[in-house]
C-alpha cells in the first residue's frame, strides 16, 4: 500500500483490522429484555456463542480483563449520561 492512498482499493485496504484487533470486545450491551450482547473490535454485534464461535475467544474473559485495567488507571467503568 502507498503513503498515501488515492484509488478506491488502496483506501479499502486502509480499514482492514489485524485479526488481534477484532476479537477485542469492544462493548457488553445488557438489554432490560433479551440476551446480552458483545460487540467485537469492528463493531459487529454477537451473542456470546456466536462471539465464540467467530472469533474462538470468550468476549466476557477480555471485557473483564478490560474493566481490571481501566479500575487500576483509574478510568471509571460508567456508562455517560449526555
Amino acid at each position: 500500500m502507498p503513503d498515501k492512498p488515492t484509488t478506491e482499493k488502496e483506501w479499502l485496504a486502509c480499514l482492514a483490522l489485524d485479526e488481534m484487533y477484532e476479537i477485542i470486545p469492544a462493548g457488553h450491551i445488557l438489554p432490560i429484555i433479551g440476551p446480552e450482547i458483545w460487540v467485537d473490535g469492528n463493531g459487529r454485534r454477537f451473542s456470546r456463542g456466536d462471539y465464540i464461535k467467530k472469533h474462538g475467544v470468550d468476549p466476557k474473559i477480555g471485557w473483564d480483563a478490560i474493566k481490571a485495567y481501566r479500575k487500576a488507571a483509574g478510568k471509571k467503568d460508567k456508562a455517560v449520561m449526555l
